[in-house]
């Protein structure tokens, strides 16, 4: 598939059937991430989750924050929207009352987090594959050291993003390019 074509067939897929993809798939959306603009001083790790048992302990751990009458934000379940492979993007933040620098590094460290995130979607795009950013399970492990160690983050390390990829049956019209969405300024 041309990149292009990926980049108008790459939508957010919230709905996946039980045909799990390959392992040489999986690792070629592993390849993806690794080929990202990364600052080599950053601490990351890739966890790979087919686990249905962790899974569902990331969405109960989500149901507690997301599926209460007080949550700030309202989210169904599924959150990973039966997926199922799960790669979640782990780190170490820098703590900023320990290092001066700490900030910079974090704001560039979430700036790799993105380009890796992308970089696998759109990885799993050119591969036929559907894919979702996922946030909402990696909000509610941030205080769950069993849910952090379910899903195989090594000790000392947070989950900064995550993204599910699998097969769909949902048809995803080609997107098209929508200039209001973001204005554009010149300065030449």
């Amino acid at each position: 598939m041309d990149f292009e074509r990926v980049l108008t067939k790459r939508v957010s897929t919230r709905r996946y059937n039980d045909q799990v993809p390959s392992d040489e798939m999986i690792q070629k959306v592993l390849d993806a991430a690794l080929l990202a603009p990364i600052v080599r001083w950053h601490k990351l790790h890739l966890s790979v989750v087919t686990s249905r048992d962790a899974i569902n302990l990331a969405e109960d751990a989500a149901e507690k924050i997301f599926g209460t009458p007080d949550a700030p934000v309202k989210m169904p379940k599924p959150y990973l929207y039966n997926a199922p492979v799960w790669i979640i993007l782990a780190g170490k933040i820098y703590d900023e009352g320990e290092n001066p620098q700490a900030k910079l590094m974090n704001d560039n460290l979430f700036w790799n987090v993105g380009s890796i995130i992308e970089n696998m979607e759109l990885q799993a795009t050119a591969l036929g594959l559907a894919s979702c950013g996922i946030n909402t399970t990696v909000v509610a492990m941030r205080n769950r050291p069993d849910v952090k160690k379910a899903v195989g983050l090594p000790e000392g390390y947070d989950a900064l993003a995550s993204v599910v990829i699998g097969y769909s049956d949902a048809m995803q019209p080609d997107r098209k390019v929508k200039p209001e969405l973001i204005p554009v300024s010149y300065v030449r």
